[in-house]
């Protein structure tokens, strides 16, 4: 069996070992994110090394993690962006609504969580961005986020 680890940030000090147990496995990662499957949702899990991403390493990040929804055919989605540091520049999120949002609607997406850094002024406000046809909703709680992911069947 993998070795089993607690922590949820990558660079943690009492973390060694990869975090990977029988229902959590890393898929893929490059420098600013790992993608992570949880058996039941997948979870993109950005480093703090995004403070010197570009746009272009933003949208190649989101690139593989939606690739990897479509081969999972993922009914839920959780960003951590607890560490995430990037300033998006000037058309991005137009960008992700153009070509990344539906690509998730695609994959069978029906739920959508952000876990926010703490002091995120809307935790717990729900929407639906752009041209999705899933309702995506912010968190600065781990465990709420993942008890809301878990809600559908």
């Amino acid at each position: 069996m993998a070795s089993i680890c607690t922590c949820f940030r990558p660079d943690s000090p009492v973390c060694f070992a990869p975090m990977k147990t029988a229902t959590s496995a890393e898929l893929v990662k490059n420098e600013w994110g790992a993608i992570l499957d949880h058996t039941d949702l997948l979870e993109l899990r950005w480093f703090a090394s995004t403070a010197s991403m570009t746009d272009g390493g933003f949208m190649a990040t989101l690139c593989l993690f939606v690739s990897e929804a479509e081969k999972a055919r993922a009914r839920r989605l959780f960003i951590d962006a607890t560490e995430f540091r990037h300033r998006l520049g000037s058309g991005v999120l137009e960008w992700r609504d153009a070509h990344i949002i539906p690509r998730y609607g695609g994959a069978g997406v029906r739920r959508f969580a952000f876990l926010m850094p703490a002091g995120f002024p809307n935790p717990g406000s729900e929407a639906f961005e752009g041209p999705a046809v899933f309702p995506t909703k912010w968190f600065v709680d781990r465990q709420q986020a993942l008890g809301w992911l878990r809600e559908i069947p």
